[in-house]
């Protein structure tokens, strides 16, 4: 059974906000000037953090934690947002009147995304051939085989006829220096005394031959050195209809191996649908990645 570490909601608002918000001291009362839009959002998020879930509860209890606990279990055991809605309203119902418990799956998903792990629908062409991406993201035709972006449809919405989910994978990095939890660790790749064992990919021969090529990398011990790996499997299971699902997950080396391998620190990045297997079209999705 797998145990979940609250490391606090609170610890979350300010791991997620310290690189661009200045310590004002105190609580937001006690400031005397006016914060700019990105302390707004941080004070917002901290409300939402300390804030009671009701009056008399525990105080770990608030709309953030509850938010966060409720999009965790989504995830976890895969329910559709129909039936996270009910939970909401049932629990609603249960809780005092005065409760601050989002009231639907749409009221978690607002409060959650204030954390900002953004993510990003890039559409493809249908023969892989490119991404509407950057400079290419009006085309309505790929510019390789000419064949059209979007289906023939009579709704107003477009419809692609391929896209990939991208996770950008910079301010999570950045969180991993914001967090003292973490801070430290993300430089034990290069202070850790090797014992002539192999542990750690950091006392590979490779490794060090890479950091004899590029001198200047490995200098500031900050520089992240990140692990990709990628592999196909059907998540309708055995017994489904052929289809391949292509995960794409990187994870910082920088961290020991008793962390390097954790599954919080296992970073989904990009998330390449099937039918089909990517085959040698995979450096057309890694695109925004690299």
């Amino acid at each position: 059974m797998e145990v979940y570490v609250d490391v606090g909601t609170v610890e979350m608002v300010n791991d997620a906000f310290r690189e661009n918000v200045q310590y004002y001291g105190g609580e937001e009362r006690d400031r005397f000037e006016e914060p700019n839009l990105e302390a707004r959002r941080f004070f917002d998020m901290l409300d939402a953090a300390k804030q009671p879930l009701y009056k008399g509860c525990k105080e770990s209890h608030s709309p953030l934690s509850s938010a966060s606990r409720l999009m965790t279990i989504k995830t976890d055991f895969n329910l559709a947002e129909e039936c996270v809605d009910a939970i909401t309203d049932w629990a609603k119902d249960l809780l005092p009147e005065d409760n601050l418990l989002p009231a639907s799956y749409y009221e978690i998903q607002k409060l959650v995304s204030g954390l900002r792990l953004p993510y990003k629908v890039i559409d493809v062409c249908i023969d892989n051939c490119m991404l509407y991406w950057r400079e290419n993201e009006n085309r309505k035709s790929c510019q390789f085989c000419c064949k059209p972006r979007y289906q023939e449809t009579r709704g107003r919405v477009p419809i692609p006829y391929k896209r990939i989910w991208y996770l950008p994978i910079t301010k999570r990095l950045k969180r991993l220096y914001s967090s003292q939890r973490t801070g430290e660790p993300m430089r034990w790749h290069a202070e850790h005394r090797q014992d002539g064992d192999i542990t750690h990919p950091s006392d590979a021969k490779t490794w060090k031959h890479f950091q004899s090529l590029y001198p200047d990398f490995p200098y500031e011990r900050r520089n992240v050195h990140l692990g990709l790996c990628t592999d196909g499997f059907n998540p309708f299971g055995k017994h489904g209809r052929k289809y391949s699902l292509w995960p794409v997950i990187v994870t910082p080396y920088n961290l020991p191996p008793s962390l390097c391998m954790r599954r919080e620190f296992l970073f989904l990045s990009i998330l390449i649908p099937g039918p089909e297997h990517p085959k040698r079209s995979l450096n057309i999705f890694l695109q925004p990645l690299i």
